[in-house]
């Protein structure tokens, strides 16, 4: 699991910081300049729930710098603002005058908004102009008024059909590959059934990656590949268990093992039968035990590490699986340095060889229309019996709370047509820091969706409504979802990388 999470909640907590320690004396988000009595001080739009619920607590920022004034938060995509009633506050203005557009008669109409403060505004064909007046007559200011509203379904997680790649490999058509993260790179190892190669690189987006041939163990099962946060780990076809520091050349450590989780900090945590049952193991070999009734033996997902509050170890947790008795089971199960144990009360289906990884989902307040963050673990793909036989599975599934509880993923999250289903793919997570001119013109046909909404994560709380800022945000940090590989029902892989965002989090901020 990717450690670069916290830098969302650190880089949020810095604009919090910034954002309270600014003046607090308007009821608007405002930078700041000295425009004499033609500041613009307030601006909402007025109650219509037959447009949208809570559009009064829609949040405007009000930019005098630039003498711009828009809701960084868009609008619900399809939200009608062809007829909307404004409420302006100004310093002692003269003159208030707005200024639309009518496509219906191609004629612009410029409204009083002293005389007429209840008439509607059509923000439907562009940007309103609005005209502030000194009370002395002396000074006027324009200034741009944008209602924005999305384009697209925001929260949608999206996969870029063009920017599908082959796996990274040295080999023609591999025919085997596993995904795992190590010492902050991703290293992607594939096999074609005579030769080996793996492909590193700390971050997928630019497709950069170091290619190298690899001479695996005689029988090594490429499935099993598997790091811990001091070495790579592989099984032969016999459960002897080997070692490497770069992958690419293995020497025994003498222990067995049936089948590898994945890595436990400096060990890697797997499971072993003996003539007197399975047994939990480890390597470097720590006390054993037996292994619980219903606790996976194979086919489990990735193996995820949280670091939580309640223990000074960290939690390993997986999902689904085939358990000694040769029963599938959609339970969660973790690990805390000492105890096994089945962690979730609404399990997945059951199903094999899932993905699992890490991600977070915008939660939108329909009252005022503000978003924020929330962290969840995503699983998807995998294997499972129906009564037409095997099938392999592209259903997403989702926690809120680390695996405890499991729902089916709203359509929303769900996989598109293009991608087919699978089992046992590798999903990595790792963040991209976007900018400007990358948001105009994504590289490898990767397409960033125009918006004008901070991402989930650096949305201000409550207290920035009456606080200052002067400067925009012109770098964000992004996490981006890259599905390796995949098994077709045959057991026939995918040569395909996949990457994925929901929507919102590739917006380019404003403030």
């Amino acid at each position: 699991m990717t450690k670069r999470y916290p830098l969302y909640t650190l880089f949020a907590l810095i604009i919090m910081g910034v954002i309270s320690s600014c003046n607090k004396d308007s009821d608007s988000f405002v930078a700041e300049g000295d425009f004499g009595n033609c500041t613009v001080s307030s601006f909402s739009l007025a109650k219509d729930d037959s447009v949208l619920t809570g559009l009064d607590s829609v949040y405007f920022s009000i930019d005098l710098v630039n003498a711009v004034i828009f809701n960084a938060d868009s609008l619900p995509k399809d939200t009608k603002i062809n007829k909307l009633i404004v409420k302006i506050g100004t310093s002692s203005a003269s003159a208030c005058d707005l200024t639309f557009h009518q496509w219906e008669n191609q004629r612009d109409t410029t409204i009083s908004y002293i005389d007429s403060p209840n008439d509607s505004i059509n923000f439907a064909n562009g940007p309103v102009k609005l005209k502030v007046k000194s009370y002395d007559g002396l000074s006027t200011r324009d200034y741009t008024i944008k209602v924005n509203v999305h384009q697209v379904e925001p929260d949608t997680l999206y996969w870029a059909q063009a920017a599908r790649r082959n796996l990274p490999s040295g080999l023609s058509t591999p025919k085997e590959q596993k995904t795992v993260e190590y010492g902050g790179k991703v290293y992607c190892l594939t096999s074609d059934g005579r030769q080996a190669s793996v492909a590193s690189t700390e971050n997928p987006f630019n497709n950069d990656w170091t290619t190298s041939t690899a001479k695996l163990p005689s029988g090594a099962v490429v499935n099993s590949f598997s790091a811990s946060t001091e070495a790579f780990y592989i099984l032969d076809s016999n459960g002897r268990l080997y070692r490497s520091a770069d992958a690419l050349t293995w020497t025994s450590t003498g222990a067995r093992m049936d089948y590898l989780y994945g890595g436990y900090d400096g060990c890697v945590l797997g499971a072993r039968k003996d003539s007197d049952g399975w047994k939990h193991v480890s390597y470097p070999a720590s006390t054993e035990y037996a292994i619980p009734n219903g606790c996976p033996v194979s086919g489990t997902s990735q193996m995820l590490l949280y670091e939580t509050k309640w223990s000074s170890k960290p939690l390993a947790i997986f999902v689904g699986g085939c358990d000694a008795a040769g029963n599938v089971v959609g339970s969660t199960w973790g690990y805390d340095g000492e105890v096994w144990a089945k962690i979730s009360t609404r399990d997945i289906d059951e199903r094999t060889d899932m993905s699992l990884f890490p991600y977070f989902t915008p939660r939108v307040n329909t009252k005022s229309w503000r978003v924020t963050e929330r962290s969840v673990l995503i699983a998807v793909g995998g294997r499972y019996e129906s009564t037409a036989g095997e099938v392999v599975s592209k259903s997403v599934y989702v926690s809120y709370d680390q695996g405890i509880t499991w729902d089916e993923a709203s359509s929303y999250l769900q996989l598109p047509d293009y991608i087919p289903a699978f089992a046992n793919a590798q999903a990595v997570v790792i963040d991209t820091e976007l900018n400007e001119s990358m948001s105009r013109s994504m590289p490898d046909g990767w397409t960033a969706f125009s918006g004008t909404r901070l991402p989930a994560w650096a949305t201000p709380v409550p207290f920035a409504h009456t606080s200052r800022v002067s400067a925009p945000i012109t770098e964000w940090e992004c996490p981006y979802i890259y599905l390796f590989g995949g098994e077709a029902l045959n057991g026939e892989l995918y040569d395909s990388l996949w990457k994925g965002v929901i929507r919102r989090f590739t917006f380019k901020p404003l403030y």
